[in-house]
């Protein structure tokens, strides 16, 4: 398998590269550049979420408690007094970083479900829902948040499988088909339990039709092409 710094500089490349061609598109705005970019390349280390103390994990963790310490603020402020936010406040963020991050390295194991299309399905929605419901994305900036997500997923998967073929001694190792995979088939019920959050995220999703409007338009890949090369010299020399 391919290691950390492979798998986040090669997703923050090819996020680079897409929200580029995104913004040529006109599907993008200039400011909004960057933001897809980062979420391209934290999609392109979620898979590893499930290896015990490692980076992404730690990472994830200790974001969702930060998150969940600021939502705590913003919707108990006006009840309680200041240091009983503050405690409100650390209690949530150690509960989410310490006792959930605990809870889910004792459920999961390294490439079971978490290496798995169906995964990438699910964080594709779940951001896509918590970008339009929480921060107030509209419906296809939320999808597109969602979109560059999924596909830094995506980039890590592959080249997990890249890393599983030796191709000096032209064979396969035994981690080959472990990553890129539709779901987990040695969990079965794990699988089942993805599925359905899957189902569930997509459900509290906006509305995609304006996602697929745009992406099946023809216009999109005119817009592409006539942006791709300058049009006189280059760099205007």
């Amino acid at each position: 398998m391919a290691n950390f710094k492979t798998h986040i500089t090669t997703a923050a490349i090819g996020s680079g590269l897409l929200s580029t061609l995104c913004l040529g598109a006109g599907m993008i705005q200039a400011e909004q550049l960057i933001l897809f970019s980062v979420l391209g390349t934290l999609g392109g280390i979620l898979p590893d979420i499930d290896l015990d103390h490692a980076a992404p994990t730690k990472l994830l963790f200790t974001a969702l408690g930060l998150l969940t310490a600021f939502f705590m603020l913003n919707k108990q402020a006006p009840f309680y007094s200041i240091i009983e936010l503050w405690v409100l406040a650390g209690f949530s963020y150690a509960l989410v970083r310490y006792t959930a991050w605990q809870w889910f390295n004792d459920l999961t194991q390294h490439r079971g479900i978490f290496h798995s299309l169906a995964s990438a399905l699910f964080f594709w929605f779940l951001t896509t829902a918590l970008s339009h419901h929480v921060f107030n994305l509209g419906a296809l900036a939320a999808w597109l948040a969602g979109a560059f997500v999924a596909y830094g997923f995506l980039i890590h998967l592959i080249l997990d499988e890249i890393y599983s073929v030796d191709f000096i001694n032209k064979r396969l190792k035994r981690s080959f088909g472990t990553a890129l995979k539709p779901i987990d088939f040695k969990n079965l019920r794990t699988s089942a339990v993805m599925l359905i959050c899957v189902v569930i995220a997509f459900v509290v999703t906006p509305s995609p039709r304006e996602f697929g409007r745009m992406l099946f338009n023809p216009k999109t890949y005119y817009n592409v092409s006539t942006h791709f090369f300058p049009s006189g010299t280059w760099f205007n020399f």
